[in-house]
């Protein structure tokens, strides 16, 4: 394949383009460079000369003719077709103009285009005139071969497939089920049988069909065998049994067919009697439900058989059996029961009715009792409830029996009227007991003496007594026998019972919280009636002043069902934690009175309040413990009465390495709690550290100002909060048993001997620590009085290095901190600045300037960042402004900034207005925030604002030529007449000081120079400028100027026209590969070529 390289055809250049811009280029060349000759004298102007000659003019004025010597070009010097241009009148002025494809001065070499090589992928270059051919090897084409052909553009690939090109080939990758070169052969899938067992097959597009039809298989390749029992033909949940293209079915009893589809029924032949109703076993309806025939679910495995629904009166399998209605004993209360066909009759015993004799006849229904009285019904009777002013049976009898008694005042007279006899009762106000409440059953328990007794058994089981205590715990009575033991308690100011039976059963009852220690009397009662524990309690907390628990008991019989045997129970009244008032004390209604009880007991139930006045020092809290108290005190407080301080230890003082180190007597037990008090302000530093001879167990210590604990074997633990502030916190810290293992017996509080130890924890530690306790036990850091020493005897040894008593301050305030007058005080490890009025800040360094007031009224002062800002509003309605000037400038900065907020609805108004700094010159800013104005010449002051000193006339100002000099309040002036002007009338235009024919006009101490049109200046001193010559006549420049206008207009047509042809052959189909060129393209001065035309694609 030949391709054309530049210089084609269609590439060239129109020749009438060409010639006209080589004239054209021609003629600008001979006017610029002066090559045509104008002959300027008079003799050969009119060209005199015959054709063919050439005038030349004399020195004399005149002319001769002379032969034309031949231009260069009149021997064709120009080769293949190029343009010769004439340079000048001799043989050797003239240039050649090469066409496309030639170069050299007479365009005698011809360009070998293929010497830059443009083709490629090794096509051959063929040089010709003006273009060049490269012949593309198979798989390229285009001008240069550079394109590659694509062969896969033309879809050689069929049914889909993929091409891939090549280099002057291409491959298909065929869609599944295709083959061959170009994907033109189907695939034959059934070649290779894939059908089993007979299966037809049958050809498919990539892929293929079975058929097992009459195969007695299926699947994809007939390759499974078809189960015909996986369509459940069997009915009933019969079993299906495969065969060779057959299937059986094993039916379940009850049920026959070939599938087992029929359900025989076995209630067809009637087999229930007496009218009962027959239900099939089959019928999955009647099971399930509380009211269903058949309990369970529904099973096959059962199905089989049937039920019979027996009537009223029969039973059996089919109802063929009378019942016995008597067997069941419906008969209550003891009625005699007459059995009757399907049903019975019961003879009720007086007292008693209904079907069942189930019914207590309500004698009460007569309302037999009299005036008022509540009637209870009994069996065969009643019992009245008579109102206290009448008796017997029927509450008919007034009773008597309290005219005339003896009771005493505090007791209430009960009349009673027993076998028609008239009598009274004393009811005894609690704590008195006797036929006239003569006996005291009020008595005194001290802690850790009991009081026993016994009684007699046999009666109903059962403790009740009144009580009066302080203490939140303890026991109040105890009975025991050989059945068991009930107690009575106080457990956390709660009443509690506890009944223990034979094989340690333990049933508890426990009433709600209530406080019960608050020293006031309260009744309790504990029984056991009909199996069943109950413990009440009258408290006003209680609903309806009555508070209850009860449960039964179990297993029965035990001493808490059954009635004690014949002897005696034991009783204990109070315990080794109890301390308080009992009174009425009844085990198992027997009143034990105290005259019975023998030793320890005290009669009546005096006591003094314990608490009053508070005994406790220091915040302590009093606790009431019936004989003496027990103050709680507030750390770092002890002592009987909290009076005692633990006294502080300060921990490196000045810089000092302090410690403190215990010995204790034993390990510490599987539940440690350490507290203490702290107060420091140093971030780090190790605080306490329990450890043996080869290991530390537990260090606490102090990581950026919070308590870190290390456990040996354990992760660390952190309590949140900082603690370095320099106030007092109690820290409390506690383990369990499985967080602690052997922590040793050492105690190293607030570092170790050698600093260096104490390192890894952030050194010694500096500050307090007061109230040291581990487990309960203090740790002192220094001797304690004789009654707060109780526990150093847990303690083998004690040594502390450089410790201070109390927790004193480093003196922080030496040297002085404070600056600009400002007081220091110390406040422990701290200090702080009282500042003058004018200055603030930790160290009064920050200077305040708002006490100094330095904005005008109504303007507000606020303190902001290095300065003040004044605050003011103000409201306008077209009137003045608001002007703002400084104040007490001396103490205030220099100004800064201004700043404002505005509402307003105007479109254009002025807003600020701050005025410049200096009044005039030049304002230049200062290092210390002030600034200098430069002043401009006949001004002075901080601002510029006044002017210089006037000047006086004889002392520093002299008027010239004769004027006289004018004093005045401004200064010295000098007043010029007509023809003089300058500060002095020193200058006159008698002078005549305008230059270059100006003219002087002086007036009112001034003067002007006048100047003509073509000078200018303050003295006409500046010439305008004159227009130059021609450096050559115009009819010599005129004429080919002209020739080249109209040369121009020329190549604007053709320009045109070249440009709709160009519109015209950029429409239509477009090739690359016949517009667009390239190759390599050598330019040189002699040769003329078009380079190729460009588009974009």
């Amino acid at each position: 394949m030949a391709l054309a390289g530049p210089g084609t055809q269609d590439s060239r250049v129109p020749a009438p383009f060409l010639l006209l811009l080589l004239l054209l280029w021609a003629s600008a060349l001979s006017l610029l460079a002066g090559t045509v000759p104008v002959e300027t004298s008079s003799a050969c102007a009119s060209d005199p000369c015959a054709p063919g000659t050439k005038c030349q003019a004399t020195e004399s004025g005149g002319y001769t003719c002379g032969p034309m010597e031949p231009h260069g070009c009149a021997t064709q010097p120009c080769h293949h077709g190029a343009l010769c241009v004439p340079q000048g009148p001799g043989p050797s002025d003239f240039r050649c103009y090469c066409v496309p494809g030639f170069q050299g001065p007479h365009c005698e070499l011809d360009i070998d285009e293929c010497a830059s090589r443009p083709c490629h992928h090794g096509a051959p270059c063929r040089n010709l005139a003006d273009h060049y051919e490269c012949h593309c090897p198979l798989g390229y084409a285009g001008v240069t071969c550079e394109v590659e052909v694509d062969e896969c553009a033309s879809a050689p690939c069929l049914h889909g497939g993929s091409c891939l090109d090549g280099v002057g080939s291409y491959r298909c990758v065929c869609a599944p089920g295709y083959g061959g070169a170009s994907c033109q052969l189907d695939l034959d899938e059934c070649q290779s049988q894939p059908c089993a067992h007979g299966g037809e097959c049958h050809d498919l597009v990539n892929g293929f069909r079975c058929d097992c039809a009459d195969t007695g298989y299926e699947g994809a390749r007939c390759e499974q065998e078809v189960l015909e029992c996986a369509s459940a033909p069997c009915a009933h949940n019969a079993s299906c049994l495969e065969g060779l293209g057959s299937f059986r079915c094993l039916c379940w009893p009850g049920y026959s067919g070939e599938q087992c589809e029929v359900d025989e029924d076995e209630c067809a032949a009637g087999p229930c009697q007496h009218g009962g109703q027959c239900l099939q076993r089959s019928d999955p309806t009647l099971y399930g439900g509380n009211e269903a025939p058949f309990p369970g679910t529904f099973s096959f495995r059962h199905a089989a058989g049937f039920l019979c629904r027996c009537p009223p009166g029969f039973e059996g399998a089919d109802c063929s059996m009378d019942v016995d209605e008597c067997a069941s004993g419906p008969c209550l209360s003891g009625g005699r029961c007459q059995d009757l066909p399907n049903g019975f009759q019961c003879h009720c015993p007086n007292g008693y009715t209904g079907l069942t004799c189930q019914e207590d006849v309500d004698e009460c229904l007569s309302e037999p009792c009299l005036h008022g009285g509540t009637c209870d019904d009994t069996v065969a009777g009643y019992i009245c409830r008579c109102p206290e002013a009448w008796g017997g049976h029927d509450c008919s009898v007034q009773l008597t029996g309290c005219q005339g008694h003896t009771c005493p005042l505090a007791a209430a007279c009960i009349p009673t009227f027993e076998s028609g006899v008239h009598s009274y009762i004393c009811r005894c106000p609690p704590g008195t007991h006797g036929s006239f409440c003569g006996q005291n059953t009020t008595f005194s328990v001290v802690a850790g003496n009991p009081v026993r007794a016994s009684v007699p058994a046999g009666g109903p089981l059962g403790l009740a007594l009144r009580f009066r205590t302080t203490l939140p715990a303890g026991v109040l009575a105890t009975r025991t026998d050989t059945q068991g033991s009930l107690e009575l308690v106080l457990v956390g100011a709660t009443l509690q019972a506890t009944l223990r039976s034979p094989g340690n059963t333990v049933l508890v009852l426990r009433l709600p919280d209530l406080a019960l220690n608050d020293g006031h009397w309260h009744r309790a009662e504990v029984t056991l009636r009909l199996g069943v524990l109950e413990l009440r309690l009258w408290h006003e907390g209680c609903p309806a002043w009555s508070c209850v628990a009860s449960s039964p008991v179990a297993p029965a019989p035990t001493a808490s069902t059954a009635p004690t045997p014949a002897g005696s129970c034991s009783v204990q009244l109070g315990g080794v934690a109890f301390a308080g008032c009992l009174q009425d004390v009844h085990v198992d209604g027997h009143l034990l009175l105290p005259e019975d009880l023998g030793e320890n007991v005290l009669l009546g139930c005096e006591r003094h309040e314990q608490c009053h006045p508070p005994p406790c020092a220091h915040g302590g809290a009093c606790v009431d413990l019936w004989t003496h108290f027990h103050c709680d005190c507030l750390r770092p407080y002890s002592g009987p009465t909290c009076a005692y301080e633990v006294p502080a230890a300060t921990f490196g003082l000045g810089g000092a390495l302090s410690s403190a180190s215990f010995l204790l007597q034993q390990l510490p037990g599987p539940n440690l709690t350490l507290s203490f008090l702290l107060r420091t302000r140093e971030p780090a530093g190790l605080l306490l550290q329990l450890a043996n001879d080869s290991a530390a167990g537990l260090t606490v210590f102090l990581r950026e100002g919070q308590i870190w604990a290390e456990v040996l074997g354990s992760p660390d633990l952190v309590l949140p909060g900082r603690l370095d502030d320099g106030l007092r916190h109690l820290v409390t810290l506690s383990f369990e048993p499985d967080q602690l293992q052997g922590v040793g017996q050492q105690v190293h509080v607030g570092g170790r001997l050698l600093p260096a130890d104490a390192q890894p924890w952030g050194g010694p530690f500096r500050g307090c620590l007061q109230d040291l306790r581990l487990n309960g036990l203090h740790l002192p850091f220094f001797p304690l009085p004789l009654e707060n020493s109780s526990q150093l005897s847990e303690l083998s040894g004690r040594q502390s290095w450089n410790l201070t008593m109390g927790c004193v301050s480093e003196d922080v305030c030496s040297p002085d901190p404070c600056l600009n007058g400002g007081t220091c005080l110390v406040t422990w490890n701290d200090f702080h600045c009282t500042c003058p009025t004018n200055f603030t800040g930790p160290t009064c360094s920050q200077q305040l300037w708002c006490p100094g007031q330095p904005c005008l009224p109504p303007a507000t002062c606020e303190e902001v960042p290095d300065g003040f800002v004044c605050m003011a509003e103000a409201t306008f309605r077209e009137g003045p402004p608001v002007a703002f000037s400084g104040h007490n400038a001396s103490s205030g900065p220099a100004l800064s900034g201004l700043s404002l907020a505005f509402r307003t609805r105007d479109s254009e108004a002025g807003l600020l207005r701050a005025a410049a700094g200096c009044v005039r010159g030049r304002c230049h800013p200062r290092p210390d925030g002030r600034f200098d104005c430069r002043c401009p010449p006949g001004f002075a002051g901080p601002r510029c604002r006044l002017p210089v000193l006037p000047e006086e006339c004889s002392l520093n100002l002299t008027c010239l030529n004769g004027i006289p000099c004018d004093g005045g309040p401004r200064g010295a002036n000098c007043s010029c007449q007509e023809g003089s002007a300058g500060e002095r009338c020193q200058i006159s235009c008698d002078a005549n000081p305008c230059l270059n024919g100006g003219t002087c006009r002086a007036a009112g101490g001034m003067y002007e120079c006048i100047c003509s049109t073509r000078f200018s200046g303050q003295f006409c001193e500046v010439a305008k400028g004159l227009p130059l010559p021609l450096p050559f006549p115009l009819l010599e420049v005129a004429v080919p100027a002209a020739c080249a206008c109209l040369l121009l207009l020329l190549l604007g047509l053709l320009s045109g026209i070249l440009a709709a042809r160009k519109r015209r052959q950029s429409e239509g189909t477009y090739s690359p590969s016949q517009q667009e060129v390239a190759g390599a393209r050598l330019e040189m001065d002699s040769v003329l070529k078009v380079p190729p035309e460009e588009r974009l694609i």
